[in-house]
């Protein structure tokens, strides 16, 4: 076998760890479409959209937020940012005046709300520092 090839049961279970964290989460957060492939809502003023990838198994969080007269300036710090980042990276769209800030999470284990807000929270309190850095 090789490194990338993956048991049907390896698969089934990362399958249904994903499915189980997507429920969780559903029945934690209010959700705009629970039916939706990903989950949309919004938290601590950003708008959040988590995405999951069953065979990896990853949670993605992108979190985006308008910005006023996005300028270069702004690009310089993202970059900057970004070298200076562990959990994820910075972006700035100046054609749709927002911030964006995206994190990718593998899924190993079931994990519980405490832990899936945790992880959020981390997210989220990169972004408001990365999103201030670029407003102030």
């Amino acid at each position: 076998m090789l490194h990338a090839e993956l048991s049907q049961t390896e698969i089934d279970r990362r399958r249904k760890l994903t499915e189980n964290i997507r429920n969780m989460i559903i029945r934690e957060m209010v959700i705009r479409d629970p039916e939706s492939d990903c989950v949309l809502t919004s938290h601590r003023d950003f708008f959040l959209q988590i995405s999951f990838s069953e065979i990896h198994p990853l949670m993605v969080f992108s979190l985006a937020k308008p910005i006023e007269k996005p300028d270069l300036r702004m690009i310089d710090v993202c970059n900057e940012m970004n070298m200076n980042s562990v959990l994820g990276t910075h972006a700035l769209n100046d054609q749709a005046s927002c911030y964006h800030y995206r994190a990718t999470h593998w899924l190993e284990c079931e994990i519980d709300g405490n832990r899936f807000f945790e992880i959020l929270d981390r997210c989220v309190d990169e972004a408001v520092k990365g999103y201030y850095r670029l407003v102030a």
